[in-house]
């Protein structure tokens, strides 16, 4: 069997959990990363990467995400290893990344915090979008952050991960003073468990979707964060779900953050806030 007739295989069977487009696509992104290969090659492939296939067609069958299997997710331009340690990147969050950049070349930020990190794509990419930052990342998984670390030196950047767990406060003075504060934390009520995905309900990790109680509880702590142990200035940047764009607003205003702005994502959905110490 070759590359090409791989990406065919696969293509038709994917159509039984998705549309023709993803399966597609999924298709060709999957001989790619598992074969370093062209989805159109007509190399043929070993018994090996018969295997490999083989194994690849068992598990999407069974809903788990296609980056999953082939080990890497697009995101920004980059590739990123991934597994079920941390969360698979959404293109809603390239829009945070995009301005988060925006925001550091405009006011000149010289030092950035993650808070949430998982595969660490959002420090990660800032890190090779910018020079001379100082970029700090942290996340309550240790297994996820040997992925970020992983990743970090994949796309050789100098990124400081440390582990935390952030809902502490009284961890939170262990933490660096910053330009840009920036997350895209667990924003997912129980509520909305029944309409997502068996791919995503069954197969990511649920800490960093889920919230358990309160749907503000992460942008709480952060609000208390920046105010209690951040300098006057200090830029807050970060994804929110759909939902709750005016209760993370009314969260920050309460806290005392200011210059508070609700953004809209490209599908014209709640999706960013911004504020400011």
């Amino acid at each position: 069997m070759t590359a090409r007739e791989a990406y065919e295989v696969l293509s038709t069977q994917l159509t039984n959990i998705y549309n023709d487009r993803e399966s597609s696509t999924i298709a060709r992104y999957l001989v790619e990363d598992l074969f370093s290969k062209s989805f159109w090659s007509e190399d043929e492939l070993s018994t090996e990467e018969l295997i490999l296939l083989d194994d690849a067609k068992e598990r999407l069958m069974g809903h788990e995400p296609w980056q999953y299997v082939g080990g890497y997710a697009d995101f920004y331009g980059c590739k990123f290893k991934v597994d079920p340690s941390v969360l698979i990147p959404r293109p809603e969050t390239e829009e945070l990344v995009y301005l988060a950049l925006d925001i550091i070349k405009r006011e000149k930020l010289n030092s950035v915090l993650d808070i949430g990190t998982g595969s660490g794509i959002i420090p990660i990419t800032i890190a090779k979008k910018t020079e001379r930052l100082r970029i700090y990342a942290v996340d309550i998984s240790k297994s996820a952050l040997e992925k970020a670390l992983e990743n970090s030196k994949l796309l050789e950047t100098n990124v400081e991960f440390l582990v935390t767990d952030f809902l502490n406060s009284g961890l939170w003075s262990d933490l660096p003073k910053v330009d840009l504060v920036i997350s895209n934390p667990p924003y997912i009520t129980s509520f909305e468990k029944e309409q997502m995905h068996p791919n995503v309900l069954e197969h990511e990790p649920h800490i960093a979707l889920f919230v358990q109680f309160d749907a503000m509880e992460f942008y709480k702590a952060i609000a208390s964060f920046v105010m209690d142990h951040q300098d006057f200035g200090c830029k807050v940047l970060v994804e929110i779900n759909e939902n709750f764009g005016t209760e993370v607003c009314d969260t920050f205003r309460t806290a005392g953050l200011k210059n508070i702005v609700l953004i809209k994502d490209l599908q014209d959905k709640n999706r960013i806030v911004a504020a400011e110490k």
